[in-house]
C-alpha cells in the first residue's frame, strides 16, 4: 500500500515537473518556418555561391550532397547566417562576443535532421586557426515540410571573430571529415 502511493506520488511530480519545464522547452525552438529568415530555407545553396544576409556575404565553399543532387538545388538544406554582436542582440536580444550562427537544415529522416549529431567549427581567415569547436544540443526536428525534416538554431559564439572567417557545420552520422564548409565576409569586401 505504502508503495502504490508512493509511486503515485512518483507520478504526480513528474507530471508536474514536465508541464512546469514543457513551455521553457517548447519556447527555445522555433515550430513555425515561415519566422525563419526565408534566405535559408527556400534551397539548398550550391558551391560557391554567394548570399548577402543581414550585411555579411556568405559563400559556401564546399558542401556533402548526394551524387543525383550534387548539381541542382533540389534535396536536403543546410544552410547559414552569421549576426555580428550588435546584430544579435537587436534581433534576439541575446550577447555574445562573437554574434551567432543561424543554422537550418531539412533532411530525408527525422533523425539525421536531430542536432545533437551537428558540430560548428569556426576558422580564422587563413582557414588553419581552429578558433572554436562548438557541439550542438540535443533538438529533434520539426514536422516536415516540403523538403523533409527541418530544424533551425541559432549557434551563440562566445568568442570574438574577426571578418573572414570560416564556418564549418559538421555531421556525426557522415562519411566525411568536413561536410559543409562557409566562408563569412563583409559585403564591402570580395
Amino acid at each position: 500500500m505504502a508503495r502504490c502511493i508512493h509511486q503515485r506520488f512518483q507520478k504526480r511530480l513528474l507530471a508536474v515537473l514536465l508541464m512546469g519545464l514543457l513551455p521553457l522547452i517548447l519556447q527555445a525552438q522555433v515550430t513555425d518556418i515561415t519566422a525563419i529568415n526565408e534566405h535559408l530555407t527556400e534551397r539548398p545553396w550550391l558551391d560557391n555561391s554567394e548570399h548577402d544576409i543581414y550585411g555579411y556575404r556568405i559563400t559556401q565553399v564546399f558542401g556533402e550532397r548526394y551524387k543525383h543532387d550534387r548539381h541542382s538545388n533540389l534535396g536536403s538544406i543546410t544552410n547559414i547566417a552569421y549576426l555580428g554582436p550588435q546584430q544579435l542582440e537587436e534581433k534576439y536580444g541575446k550577447q555574445a562576443d562573437g554574434g551567432a550562427v543561424e543554422l537550418f537544415l531539412t533532411r530525408e529522416t527525422e533523425s539525421r535532421a536531430n542536432f545533437k549529431y551537428f558540430f560548428v567549427i569556426i576558422r580564422g581567415e587563413d582557414d588553419k586557426e581552429k578558433i572554436m569547436e562548438i557541439y550542438l544540443d540535443n533538438q529533434p526536428a520539426q514536422l516536415p515540410e516540403a523538403n523533409g525534416w527541418w530544424n533551425y538554431t541559432l549557434v551563440l559564439l562566445p568568442e570574438a571573430v574577426d571578418c573572414p572567417f570560416y564556418i564549418y557545420v559538421n555531421d556525426k552520422q557522415s562519411r566525411y571529415l568536413s561536410d559543409f564548409k562557409f566562408k563569412v565576409q563583409h559585403i564591402t569586401t570580395k
